[in-house]
C-alpha cells in the first residue's frame, strides 16, 4: 500500500498465549493503559509498519469476507473516533478473536499490539494490528567512563527487524468509501506474514487471515494475473529496444509467471529487475493509467495457462515460431541485424534467429 505521512494515535497491547496439553483457551492479558512512545521509539515503530505494508513490503490485498459483530472486521470499525478507554476495550476483544482463532496445540503466545492512525494528507483513518512472538536477545551496554562495551541480556523481545517475528494487517479507510452493508467498500485490506510466499500460493498461517482477521484472497486474482500479463506484454511489445532485449523480458515475464515459486506479482519489481530506470516510470505510469494497481497481488494463471505453455513470435510475412516457454528461453536466440540495402537506398531490419537444435522433419 502506498501511504504516506503517517500519524500515529493510539497504541493498545495484550499478551495472548499458547494453549496447553488440554488445548484449552487461555485467556489474554488486558493492557489497561494506551502505550506513550517517545519520538524515537515513535519513528522506528512507524518505520515497521511502513516496511511490513508498504510499497516494498510483502503485504498482499486481500477481502473482508467475515462480517459478523464477533467478528474482527466488525470490531475494526468500531475503532473509528472512539475514546481510549473504548479503543482498549475493543481491542481486547480483538486480541479475543486471535486466542481463539489459534485453536491448535503449539501455536506461539506472544502480544497483540493495535493501533489507529491516519495516512496521506486526506488524513485518512488506518488501524493496524501486529502479532508479535515474544524472544530472548542482548542489548548494548557501554560505560560511560570507561567505554567498555557489554551485552546486557533482556528476557522478552519484540518486534524485532525479523519479518519472521510477527504479522501483520493494515486496514486502510478508502478515500472512496461508501457507506454500505459491505465492509469492503470502507476498508482496504493488506496483510503481511512472512510465510505468505510459500509456493503453494497460500499463507501457511491461514488461522491469522482467515480465522482472525475474518479475509480471504480475492476471486478475481486469476483475472488479475491475466489483465497483468495482457497489460505487460502489450507494454514490452510496444518498447523502443532492440529485439533482442524484448525477447528478454517476455522471457522473463513468462518466467515470473509460470515457473518462478513465489506466488507474489510485484509489477514494480520485474520493472525494476530487468528494465531501465526510465522503463520502470513509463512501467508504472502506463499501468496507473491502464486503472491496473502497480501493488503486489497473488499469482492465479488459470485463465493464461494456455498462453503461458507456448511462446510464439511472428513475423510480418506471416513466419511463425512456436515453442514451450521454457525451451524458447533456453534454445532460441532472437537479434536485430541490419538487412541488405535496397535500390532506393532503403536499409531494412531484419531479424536473426538461432536455434540450438537441428531440424528433425519439414512439411
Amino acid at each position: 500500500m502506498n501511504f504516506l505521512k503517517l500519524q500515529i494515535d493510539k497504541i493498545a497491547i495484550h499478551q495472548i498465549f499458547a494453549r496447553g496439553d488440554d488445548r484449552k483457551e487461555i485467556s489474554p492479558v488486558k493492557g489497561t493503559e494506551l502505550i506513550r512512545f517517545d519520538e524515537v521509539a515513535m519513528n522506528d515503530f512507524k518505520r515497521r509498519i511502513i516496511d511490513a505494508l508498504g510499497n516494498a513490503s510483502s503485504a498482499v490485498r486481500m477481502k473482508i469476507a467475515e462480517q459478523g459483530k464477533d467478528k474482527t472486521p466488525h470490531c475494526i470499525n468500531k475503532l473509528l473516533g472512539c475514546d481510549d478507554n473504548s479503543f482498549i476495550n475493543t481491542t481486547y476483544e480483538i486480541a479475543k478473536n486471535l486466542t481463539t482463532a489459534q485453536s491448535r496445540k503449539g501455536m506461539s503466545g506472544g502480544i497483540l499490539v493495535v493501533f489507529s492512525a491516519n495516512y496521506n494528507p486526506e488524513k485518512l483513518p488506518l488501524i493496524g494490528i501486529i502479532k508479535a512472538d515474544i524472544h530472548s536477545g542482548y542489548e548494548k551496554f557501554q560505560d560511560k567512563k570507561t567505554g567498555l562495551i557489554s551485552l546486557n541480556h533482556v528476557e522478552e523481545i519484540l518486534l524485532t527487524p525479523s519479518t519472521r517475528l510477527y504479522k501483520s494487517a493494515g486496514f486502510f479507510f478508502r478515500a472512496d468509501s461508501k457507506k454500505t452493508e459491505d465492509l469492503n467498500d470502507q476498508w482496504v485490506v493488506e496483510i503481511s506474514d512472512y510465510q505468505i510466499d510459500k509456493s503453494d500460493g497460500k499463507a501457511a498461517a491461514q488461522y491469522f487471515y482467515r480465522a482472525f482477521l475474518g479475509c480471504e484472497y480475492p476471486e478475481t486474482s486469476a483475472r488479475t494475473t491475466k489483465r497483468y500479463f495482457e497489460l505487460t506484454s502489450d507494454f514490452i511489445n510496444n518498447m523502443d529496444i532492440e529485439e533482442e532485449e524484448r525477447n528478454e523480458l517476455h522471457n522473463a515475464l513468462f518466467s515470473d509467471l509460470k515457473t518462478k515459486k513465489s506466488q507474489r506479482v510485484d509489477p514494480l519489481k520485474f520493472a525494476e529487475d530487468f528494465m531501465s530506470i526510465e522503463d520502470v516510470d513509463d512501467f508504472r505510469n502506463y499501468l496507473e493509467d491502464s486503472d491496473f494497481s502497480v501493488e503486489s497481488f497473488i499469482k492465479n494463471t488459470e485463465h493464461i495457462t494456455s498462453k503461458l505453455k507456448n511462446r510464439r513470435v511472428k513475423f510480418s510475412k506471416d513466419i511463425r515460431i512456436t515453442a514451450p516457454s521454457e525451451i524458447f528461453e533456453e534454445f532460441i536466440t532472437i537479434e536485430t541485424i541490419a538487412g541488405d540495402k535496397e535500390k532506393d537506398g532503403y536499409e531494412p531490419t531484419w531479424t536473426k534467429i538461432l536455434i540450438k537444435d537441428r531440424i528433425m522433419k519439414q512439411q
